[in-house]
């Protein structure tokens, strides 16, 4: 039961995480290449930086809800899954 209250906490907060920390990265990622190249991104290069920094965000908001959650479970409730 822990397990998979675990992973459905886990798979929220990082959805949560998500999304404003993707809208950050756009926005850092568009403010460099304008700083970089002297000029705003076109569509195409606007989609192609939306594209990684949705990845990246991914990876990085489920990585740490998951490190997080484990250690907030760890914490209050002691070893999962009866290891």
């Amino acid at each position: 039961m822990a397990d998979l209250y675990y992973s459905l906490t886990s798979i929220v907060l990082g959805l949560l995480l998500f999304f404003p920390l993707r809208k950050f990265m756009l926005a850092s990622s568009a403010n460099r290449f304008a700083r970089k190249e002297n000029r705003s991104p076109n569509e195409d290069e606007m989609s192609a930086l939306k594209k990684r920094t949705t990845v990246i965000a991914a990876i990085i908001a489920m990585t740490f809800a998951f490190l997080y959650n484990k250690f907030v479970m760890l914490k209050f409730f002691g070893q999962m899954g009866g290891q």
